[in-house]
């Protein structure tokens, strides 16, 4: 049987390898990455940082466990919300409109260059013909269901 540092292990490299492959669709292949695609980012970097703190230091195990519920939390939160946006269920932010405006030649250069690119609810990229967005939320909640057992399991 697994041992949970074995299992964190492998949540950490797998956090890992996402964001290598997100950094790589958006830059290696060109794909318009949308101002949520980008926060959700952001708790994976969180990730990896409470869990390289829990690999240096194991004595405050629980409460980094906490913390990294908390992360992957807000990246399921985050990433339902997008599907929302993706599924017209939700209305987009301000963050996701794209500016329309034209102002300067800056200006102008920038939106050719974007030229096609809507906001959030355009999905530009699939993965076994589901949205990066979905793949996140339902990797995230498998994150958190082991996360959530661990933790359980240290308390017996």
């Amino acid at each position: 049987m697994l041992n949970n540092q074995s299992i964190l292990k492998f949540i950490f490299i797998t956090n890992f390898l996402i964001l290598i492959f997100v950094y790589y669709v958006e830059y290696g292949m060109n794909i318009y990455a949308c101002k949520l695609c980008k926060y959700q980012r952001i708790p994976f970097f969180i990730n990896l940082i409470i869990l390289s703190i829990y690999f240096l230091n194991q004595h405050r195990f629980s409460k980094l466990l906490y913390a990294l519920l908390v992360s992957i939390f807000m990246n399921i939160s985050i990433s339902f919300y997008h599907i929302g946006v993706e599924n017209k269920i939700f209305a987009e932010t301000k963050a996701c409109n794209v500016d329309r405006t034209i102002n300067s030649k800056d200006d102008l250069l920038n939106q050719l260059k974007k030229q096609g690119i809507s906001g959030c609810s355009e999905v530009t990229f699939r993965l076994f013909g589901l949205s990066l967005s979905t793949l996140n939320f339902l990797s995230n909640i498998v994150f958190f269901i082991i996360c959530v057992h661990i933790l359980r399991n240290e308390k017996k």
